[in-house]
């Protein structure tokens, strides 16, 4: 158990403090306050794996969180001694079966599987919606039960209502009667939950009945009038008639929360550690802390560690190593320059992860769990026990001592502080051996050159410096492992403006061996600063060098894609141009067979320029070669990756993979922007140099650039419109259109029936119509290709 005296000079007192600030119920705030870390490892990575969940829960699911309620336990003990709650209480059992239910839900609603630790917890929490629901719909407030709690009260509640009818009636009577004069106020009023009317006092014989009470004054008194005496005496009774039932309603209730008393008080168990676990999670998230590395072999590898209690933009990152190459650090440097804040960082980050918390510190941060952490930290001179800031130091290290093993984690701040100098160090130097020999870890601040000096000899020690810029004589409060540091007493004497005599007597009295090692030290920080400087620039320079490589790759590969473009689009004119040389081929012939028509040649003529034609077709303009980039190797299954790039045959192009489709012989691939399905055996791989060029022969359905599938020859004669009808349907079979539009207008019907009797002699016609409603009617006509 690590005693509350260390944890108080860590000052994890006050990080638990934040922590509860984040609890919704108060029996969880002062648990978490009470808390003491666990110094077991499998138990602190269980309370660690319980925070990384809630976290995901709230912050990955966003759901979580628990609804407030009050504490039950004291409502709980009456209960179960056979006590009635009242309408507060009850409402207080019903908030917590409503918190029960939220929380349970809201975890279980969650389908993920590495979510284990929390779901168990809310698999214990018992529910019960009916009887939740059951006191909420009889309790409207604290102060007030519904109607319908119960048939009878309901039935006694009318009655009231028409008992109080009645009696307002009566009194009414008195006010609007002759009485009416002898009346201080026409108000009904009440004393004693009976009804009375406020009469002069000078007129109380006049109005028979019961004085109840008069005014301060004397005024005024109070009557009760015969005629009502009765009927109050019936609301008397209704109103104790009320009062029972009431009773009995709530006694019921609290008679049947005792079979579940132990569930309640389990099930606020269960949420208040629910809510502990979300509040470290909240805590965890806003002061941007990581889940640590956890592990026993006292390893610890803060990166950027920041101190919790120190403003967020004022902290400066610590990086602390310990536990792997030495037990020991012996950090050096001059005061203010963060040593103690360092110490303190590096007891309170293991006690943090020990109690379930996530580290501010920067992610995969290694932190060991300690059997204990104990410290010595700060002046704690006792007047009452007479001890001087030397002896209370020296009682401290002896308990440590006492209590040590070599799982534990001492924290040492000024050893051997306090006394004279050579004494001083002499004992802490006996003090270290004894603890490098006891093999547990730790951090010891020091201003002692022979400490320094043991450091660099011992292999269980390492030194370790706060950093001071020599020039401004200022602290940067970075730890640098390796290095012992210098105090600087001297240079910030003279800075705060210490008179240079008395700062050349101080050097006398140093020795020559001192002042060697004071330099020797100064230097060597001078040097690792101009180190640390010379890489940070290198460092730049290297990140500018990767800047500059990445923007020639995307340069390269903006390139790439600009070339394919262009071989795509060269490809496309070159479908577009044997389009066009196939359309003027055509027209040529069949300008050709009208010539021949027209000058009355044989049949075996027209045959031979029929036969020019079929030979035209088949010449180079239908034609052309066009190699392929790369050798096609078709691609085997294995090969069929979802993301790799592949050539598809039949698109004539690349394309990314998306899915393979096994059972339907398939590839799902996207071009582009473009999504389709392929054969398995148009997929081929690119990876060697184009060995052969490739022959690709375009049909007459080639996908050249298309024209527009309509034509308008109105405002024509006959023969042109039946000329350039008949060669408009040449070229859109060749440009592969299934149906076209032709305009020709109603007028006198002339073109409508040119066009029509043409239509049905062109062997490319399978069918045509007139234009539909939208389309022209009777002034177009619709063709459909063969």
């Amino acid at each position: 158990m690590i005693s509350v005296k260390t944890l108080k000079a860590i000052e994890y007192d006050k990080i638990m403090q934040s922590v509860a600030e984040f609890a919704v119920l108060r029996q969880t705030k002062q648990s978490i306050v009470n808390f003491c870390p666990v110094c077991e490892y499998q138990n602190a990575l269980i309370l660690l794996n319980k925070t990384e969940e809630a976290y995901k829960l709230l912050y990955t699911y966003d759901t979580g969180g628990i609804y407030f309620f009050e504490d039950i336990t004291e409502e709980l003990k009456r209960v179960d001694a056979g006590g009635t709650l009242n309408p507060s209480e009850l409402l207080k059992i019903a908030s917590a079966l409503k918190s029960a239910r939220l929380i349970k839900n809201s975890i279980e609603k969650v389908n993920d599987s590495e979510l284990l630790l929390l779901p168990e917890i809310s698999s214990r929490i018992y529910t019960n919606y009916e009887f939740e629901k059951e006191i909420k719909d009889k309790i409207i407030s604290a102060d007030e039960i519904s109607d319908n709690a119960s048939v009878k009260l309901a039935s006694i509640r009318r009655n009231i209502k028409s008992i109080n009818a009645k009696i307002r009636d009566r009194l009414n009577s008195y006010m609007r009667g002759s009485f009416g004069k002898y009346l201080q106020d026409s108000v009904v009023t009440m004393r004693q939950d009976r009804y009375v009317i406020p009469v002069k006092s000078e007129y109380r014989s006049f109005i028979k009945g019961f004085i109840h009470d008069q005014s301060s004054s004397g005024s005024t008194v109070f009557i009760e009038p015969e005629q009502v005496m009765e009927l109050n005496n019936e609301l008397k009774k209704a109103l104790f008639d009320e009062r029972e039932e009431i009773y009995k309603i709530l006694a019921d209730l609290s008679y049947r929360i005792t079979f579940l008393s132990d569930s309640l008080r389990y099930n606020s168990e269960n949420i208040s550690e629910l809510d502990s676990f979300f509040a470290r999670a909240q805590y965890s998230f806003k002061n941007k802390c990581s889940k640590p590395n956890l592990n026993n072999k006292g390893i610890l590898n803060i990166k950027k560690g920041r101190h919790p209690l120190i403003n967020a933009e004022r902290v400066v990152p610590v990086s602390v190593t310990l536990g792997e190459n030495y037990n020991f650090l012996l950090v050096t440097g001059p005061n203010t320059g963060g040593k103690t804040v360092t110490l303190k960082l590096t007891g309170l980050i293991p006690l943090m992860a020990m109690s379930g918390l996530f580290i501010p510190a920067e992610e995969e941060s290694d932190v060991s769990v300690f059997s204990n952490v104990f410290c010595d930290i700060g002046d704690e001179q006792s007047i009452e026990q007479n001890l001087s800031t030397f002896s209370s130091h020296i009682k401290n290290i002896i308990n440590i001592l006492e209590g040590i093993d070599e799982k534990s984690l001492v924290l040492l701040d000024e050893l051997g502080a306090g006394t004279d100098p050579d004494e001083g160090s002499a004992l802490a130097l006996a003090i270290i051996e004894k603890l490098l020999n006891l093999n547990c870890f730790g951090i010891i601040t020091t201003h002692f050159s022979k400490l320094k000096e043991f450091a660099v000899e011992k292999s269980k020690i390492e030194n370790a410096s706060m950093e001071f810029d020599a020039k401004s004589l200022s602290p940067k409060y970075k730890l640098n492992i390796g290095i012992p540091g210098s105090s600087n007493a001297i240079d910030i004497a003279k800075t705060l403006g210490l008179h240079q005599d008395i700062l050349n007597c101080a050097m006398s009295h140093l020795s020559d061996k001192q002042i060697n090692f004071e330099n020797v030290l100064k230097k060597a920080e001078l040097s690792r600063r101009e180190a640390e400087e010379s890489k940070a620039e290198l460092l730049k320079v290297i990140e500018s060098e990767k800047e500059k490589l990445s923007l020639i790759e995307t340069e390269k590969q903006r390139i790439t894609a600009e070339r394919e473009k262009i071989h795509q689009n060269a490809r496309q004119e070159i479908k577009r141009i044997v389009a066009d040389k196939l359309t003027e081929a055509e027209e040529i012939i069949d300008e050709l067979k009208n010539l021949l028509k027209r000058a009355g040649l044989e049949s075996k003529e027209i045959f031979k320029a029929g036969e020019l034609k079929n030979r035209l077709k088949n010449s180079k303009y239908l034609s052309y070669e066009e190699p392929e980039p790369f050798e096609l190797i078709k691609a085997k299954i294995p090969d069929i990756v979802s993301g790799n790039k592949v050539y598809v045959k039949s698109l004539g192009t690349y394309a990314k993979i998306l899915q393979l489709k096994p059972n339907k012989k398939e590839v799902e691939v996207l071009v582009g922007n473009i999504k389709t399905l392929v054969k398995i055996e148009d997929v081929f791989n690119s990876e060697k140099e184009v060995v052969e060029d490739k022959k690709v022969t375009i049909s007459r359905t080639t996908s050249a650039l298309p024209e527009k599938n309509e034509i308008n020859v109105v405002g024509q004669t006959a023969l042109e419109a039946e000329e350039n009808v008949k060669n408009f349907i040449d070229r859109a079979v060749v440009y592969g259109f299934e149906e076209v539009k032709i305009i020709h207008g109603v007028g006198q019907g002339i073109l409508l029936k040119t066009v029509r009797t043409y239509l049905k002699t062109d062997k490319n016609v399978d069918s045509f119509r007139r234009g539909k409603y939208g389309e022209g009617e009777n002034g177009v006509t619709i063709v459909k290709l063969k």
